[in-house]
């Protein structure tokens, strides 16, 4: 038999793949992530300034109860409520709340409603025709919390005993209208302006002057008699 013999077999080696270099690595990634996170941010920007455009509401005035025609408008009559308002609609806006205080309503105007341009009549006349304008210093006790100017009062005319020490009892009320309260700022007294009519000013005027007055909140248009 003859053997055969072989010698070490020779095997090439594969060569070394080259080096991959990572997508972006390096100071170019450090570039690529800058500019990445500027497009967020102005992606942002732009989503915020879109719905903020998107938003078209604007504060209205709203009646806050129902308010009858000759009512004059006084600063707990209305609310602001934010809403969209379409084109030719007539409201007032949030920011002509004082020039709407002290004018008369030409039409009524339910609760919850929207004040329109049109249901105010011109600046109420002060003292308007047949009124007169009359102060008094009314002491806690004689006056409601909520008085403010354009509520609809009572005035009430204490009757004093022949003597003038004093009520015996007796009172008179006088329908009048709020034009305006100043709260004193050390004894809880206010000082307010009531129109009146103008027959029943001299009477009311000299009863203040004697505290001899109380004020009582009723109705729109009303008042005792």
């Amino acid at each position: 038999m003859v053997g055969t013999s072989t010698g070490p077999t020779s095997r090439t080696r594969p060569s070394p793949a080259p080096p991959v270099r990572l997508l972006g690595s390096g100071p170019r990634r450090w570039r690529w992530l800058v500019l990445g996170l500027a497009l967020a941010t102005t992606g942002a920007l732009a989503g915020v300034t879109a719905v903020e455009g998107l938003d078209q509401r604007q504060g209205v005035l709203v009646a806050e109860g129902d308010l009858p025609a000759g009512h004059v408008v006084g600063a707990g009559d209305l609310r602001v409520v934010r809403m969209t308002v379409a084109d030719g609609v007539s409201v007032v806006g949030e920011q002509e709340l004082e020039q709407v205080i002290g004018r008369p309503l030409t039409v009524p105007v339910a609760d919850g409603s929207v004040l329109p341009g049109t249901a105010l009549g011109p600046d109420a006349a002060y003292p308007a025709a047949e009124e007169a304008v009359v102060g008094a210093a009314l002491q806690p006790g004689r006056y409601p919390a909520s008085l403010q100017p354009g509520s609809a009062v009572s005035v009430v005319v204490f009757a004093e005993d022949a003597g003038g020490e004093g009520a015996d009892g007796g009172s008179e009320a006088y329908p009048a209208r709020v034009q305006s309260v100043e709260p004193s700022a050390t004894d809880g007294s206010v000082i307010v302006e009531l129109a009146v009519a103008a027959l029943d000013a001299a009477r009311i005027s000299a009863a203040a002057a004697t505290e001899s007055v109380a004020v009582v909140q009723v109705p729109p248009r009303g008042g005792a008699s």
